[in-house]
């Protein structure tokens, strides 16, 4: 059996097909993929193409290499590339709202300097940056290098996913509402001597931050368990097509963010606005939430 026929028989099994139904998809006799696998011919260039995309694999992987051994390479980075993207990203944009939640519940206490105040503040928004910038830089770089990733997660494993989803949605909203609700009768509960109202803005911005970060890192986890590697291959053989839908979510959030610091100087300084300037940056994280689920939305249609 040649290297083709391995890999072939491989990838077909992988996909629970029999020769029969392997070569009615795609539209040749049973005897064709039995000598196919046995080595004894070859399929003509369209069908090698045509190959390539049912199995999504590369060319010189289906023709040369050991596809098993790299299958098990291959599936392990990939899980291990998106779960660090995922975790990054998520951090990144929690960071960003909670650098006000921080900022907020230190000014609530009503003790601590002006200047402590700001330095932590621009502090962690340096780093929730920096973390955006770097997770979007790294995942260019993983995927030029791995151009295309076989489908290896199971039924059950993306099953098990789905159902979480609308609970992980659910409680990110809830979170969210609740800080809302702290907030808006922060006037009127309790305060021990020496507090501000300011710092049940900082509860509501904590948990806002929160549940933000649950709703990017679901989103994410669908783009990873939902479109599975048959989106990441359609991402980067299409490059056109991930051009029209826009930056990848790192990149976005990193842009958001940028413009909601400069709304933020223009209106403390230009207008004075500096009481309520700091909301810029939740609007900020929270656009930054609803950009990863819409992204990962519309990979999904293009399934």
């Amino acid at each position: 059996m040649s290297v083709f026929g391995e890999n072939l028989q491989f990838y077909r099994k992988q996909k629970n097909m029999t020769q029969e139904q392997f070569a009615e998809q795609l539209e040749v006799s049973r005897q064709t993929i039995s000598k196919w696998e046995a080595g004894a011919t070859y399929p003509e260039m369209e069908k090698i193409l045509q190959l390539c995309d049912f199995f999504s694999c590369d060319m010189d992987t289906l023709l040369r290499k050991n596809a098993a051994e790299l299958e098990i390479s291959d599936s392990q980075g990939y899980e291990n590339h998106m779960e660090k993207r995922r975790k990054n990203i998520s951090l990144g944009v929690m960071g960003l709202i909670l650098a006000v939640a921080v900022y907020e519940l230190l000014e609530g206490f009503g003790r601590t300097p002006e200047v402590v105040m700001d330095t932590v503040f621009f502090s962690i928004i340096i780093v929730a940056v920096l973390v955006l910038v770097t997770a979007g830089a790294k995942d260019e770089v993983y995927r030029r290098s791995h151009p295309v990733i076989a489908d290896f997660y199971t039924k059950e494993e993306k099953e098990k996913f789905a159902e979480k989803f609308p609970h992980r949605i659910a409680a990110g909203l809830g979170m969210i509402l609740i800080g809302v609700l702290i907030a808006m009768n922060g006037g009127e509960l309790p305060l021990r001597t020496g507090m501000r109202e300011e710092f049940y803005y900082g509860i509501f911005l904590f948990l806002a931050a929160m549940g933000v970060g649950l709703l990017v890192h679901t989103g994410l986890g669908n783009a990873k368990y939902d479109v599975d590697v048959a989106g990441y291959n359609r991402e980067n053989n299409l490059e056109n097509e991930w051009k029209k839908n826009g930056q990848k979510i790192g990149i976005w959030c990193g842009c958001i963010m940028i413009l909601a610091t400069i709304l933020f100087f223009i209106a403390g300084f230009v207008f004075h606005l500096w009481n309520i300037c700091w909301v810029a940056f939740p609007v900020g994280g929270m656009l930054c939430g609803m950009a990863a689920l819409i992204l990962g939305g519309q990979k999904s249609e293009h399934r």
